[in-house]
């Protein structure tokens, strides 16, 4: 029997400086608490981040799909259930629970991984790697009954022509930057929530995003955005340096 916990419970407070209006928690840190909950629980099965980067060896997301029916309030400790679901080939899923104050299932949360070197960001496969254990699924149970989508990425051309301006730009400034000096991946939904607001969307109707990861943006850098809708969904494409495919992010708003 393995000694590996099935899953892992991380409580969250919620502060003021990560709420925004009404007292609720942003959407970005909500998801930088995932990936701070899916650190710990990859710690506990062997594949902690100290561990890894003593091997040249780091955890890239490629994707992830959240859904909640609401946003921990200021104040509110919260609770993060999060579990290792599969590996296929490469790709390491993990899934997630969200938990109010009072123990009430708020939102749900699946996303894809894979391991990469430290330096080139190249995949690493574990199995070739004798310095790494074997890898560890906690629980195959998917929150949504299915792995974490890809999104369409449509080229800048198809959206965009030379005439047509972003709704919004980005710059990867000092505060944006993450440990490895790349923008923090939560950065981009908190972006996308950005583009959306400025175009006098209602972001507090927003109750599912699903968001791909394809560039890494590097100091000083600019990404531009541009918003597609197609029925309930809004989507929101970022690109640097004119054409680079940065991110894909896809929302859905609930009817008000």
């Amino acid at each position: 029997m393995s000694d590996f916990p099935k899953y892992t419970d991380v409580d969250v407070y919620c502060k003021a400086t990560e709420c925004g209006i009404g007292d609720k928690l942003y959407c970005s840190s909500l998801i930088g608490d995932l990936q701070e909950a899916a650190e710990r629980s990859s710690n506990a099965v062997g594949y902690g981040t100290s561990f890894l980067k003593d091997n040249s060896i780091c955890w890239i997301i490629l994707k992830m799909r959240l859904h909640f029916s609401e946003l921990p309030n200021w104040h509110e400790t919260f609770r993060i259930r999060t579990w290792s679901n599969y590996l296929d080939k490469i790709y390491y899923g993990r899934d997630f629970e969200i938990y109010s104050s009072d123990n009430r299932l708020i939102g749900q949360a699946s996303s894809a991984w894979i391991l990469a070197d430290w330096n080139t960001h190249r995949p690493v496969i574990a199995s070739k790697r004798p310095e790494l254990p074997p890898p560890t699924i906690q629980d195959p149970r998917l929150v949504f009954g299915e792995k974490c989508p890809k999104i369409f990425f449509p080229t800048r051309n198809d959206i965009a022509d030379e005439t047509t301006k972003p709704v919004i730009i980005k710059y990867a400034d000092y505060t944006e930057l993450d440990r490895n000096r790349h923008v923090n991946n939560s950065r981009y939904t908190a972006w996308a929530y950005d583009a959306l607001f400025k175009c006098g969307y209602d972001v507090s109707l927003i109750e599912d995003l699903v968001i791909n990861y394809n560039s890494e943006v590097r100091a000083g850098e600019k990404v531009e955005l541009f918003i597609t809708q197609n029925a309930e969904k809004v989507s929101v494409f970022g690109y640097k340096n004119i054409d680079t495919k940065v991110f894909a992010c896809e929302l859905t708003l609930r009817q008000a």
